[in-house]
């Protein structure tokens, strides 16, 4: 009887103390957190475990100490109890819990509403195998950063990445103007399929693809960027390419270690291009690989005619973002992507919601503690800066 007892107490203690199942990757990213709350710099009761990028190598976290379970109104897929923390995996491909599973398994009592989620922060790169790559710490950049591509050390992570170029470029980003004058819901293939070609009209509704590209010199001498044609960069796919010029931005001239920020916009009549790619299964997936890693510089680089490939910024980007004439704004995400936007009305409802419920004397509590935190914040990123000018 006596052990038939304790087999019952063992079981309940055992499933009471379950923890979810990692894979490889998501194991070495809590090696990762746990070193950091080990060593001091981690202080917070949460951290915030936020996968920001796939490529075809690497997986990029990012590693935030934080005063709630949640990133902004993104909800985590996970919860694993450290200690007296809690590390909260918040994945691209991986469906969010409940805001009740989360309040219920993180013991959260304050609200995301007031909440402002400030905690040190790292971006961590671990291979698809789970190798541990760089651990880069973002709470002591110096402000006005622009882009991901000015983290030097991140470089050979990103997809499209070649070395030791005499101009590091890079897409930042990449949209699409669609010629159509009403919502779509891209995220049903039929119609994502049907916007690279459409049979019927035997047209595609893409307009142009444009964004943003970075250019940084990596000399100790002023380079000069320059083309005798409009076609400055391809986007190669076999035979075809899709063109993208840079129009009136030429010559641009680089100091050394200088970089800009520049426009960038698809040629006009390359239809051909969209009617091929229509033929693919996932057409969209299809492009989007081709701009990480089939994406190249036709310019003139310090007086030499370059065909060099170009770095695709993979941080923040997991498919397209597109509008239509009527400037309504939409994702097509990549295959495997968890659609989070529909859920962040009802986020943001729930908490509301839920302030509106809260009596003055609980609001104070959770004001107080939110204002104290920050405080806190602010303070141990200004100890930690002034210990590092001083040399200790």
């Amino acid at each position: 009887m006596g052990r038939i007892l304790f087999s019952s107490i063992f079981l309940l203690v055992m499933v009471g103390c379950t923890q979810p199942t990692l894979n490889k990757v998501q194991q070495t990213v809590k090696r990762e957190a746990s070193l950091l709350v080990d060593s001091g710099l981690i202080v917070n009761k949460y951290v915030l475990l936020y996968e920001t990028a796939i490529n075809d190598s690497n997986h990029i976290y990012k590693i935030q100490a934080s005063d709630c379970p949640a990133y902004a109104l993104d909800y985590p897929a996970k919860i694993v109890p450290y200690k007296d923390r809690y590390f909260c995996f918040i994945e691209l491909d991986e469906v969010p819990m409940s805001a009740d599973e989360m309040i219920e398994q993180s013991e959260y009592s304050g609200n995301l509403y007031q909440e402002s989620g400030l905690g040190e922060n790292w971006l961590f790169v671990v291979s698809k195998d789970g190798e541990k790559k760089k651990l880069t710490e973002l709470s002591l950049l110096e402000p006005g950063w622009e882009t991901d591509f000015n983290i030097k050390e991140l470089w050979p992570y990103f997809s499209g990445y070649v070395k030791e170029e005499t101009v590091q470029m890079g897409i930042i980003s990449h949209d699409i103007k669609l010629d159509a004058d009403r919502s779509l819901h891209c995220n049903i293939d039929s119609v994502k399929q049907k916007l690279f070609w459409n049979e019927v009209t035997n047209q595609t509704m893409i307009k142009e693809v444009y964004g943003e590209m970075y250019l940084k010199n990596n000399t100790d001498f002023i380079v000069s960027v320059s083309s005798e044609s409009m076609k400055h960069y391809a986007i190669v796919n076999n035979q075809d390419s899709l063109y993208l010029s840079l129009f009136d931005s030429l010559p641009i001239t680089l100091a050394p270690d200088e970089y800009k920020i520049i426009n960038y916009k698809s040629l006009p009549h390359q239809e051909h291009f969209f009617k091929h790619i229509a033929l693919e299964k996932d057409c969209w997936g299809y492009l989007y690989k081709l701009f990480c890693n089939s994406a190249y510089c036709l310019m003139n680089v310090a007086g030499k005619n370059v065909q060099q490939k170009i770095m695709f910024c993979d941080i923040g980007n997991y498919g397209f973002k597109a509008s239509n004439s009527n400037n309504i704004y939409f994702q097509i995400l990549n295959q495997g992507i968890y659609d989070k936007k529909e859920t962040h009305m009802l986020n943001f409802k729930f908490w509301d919601d839920k302030w509106k419920a809260t009596d003055e004397a609980e609001r104070i509590r959770i004001w107080d503690e939110a204002e104290k935190n920050v405080e806190l914040y602010v303070e141990r990123i200004y100890r930690r800066k002034e210990k590092i000018k001083s040399g200790l």
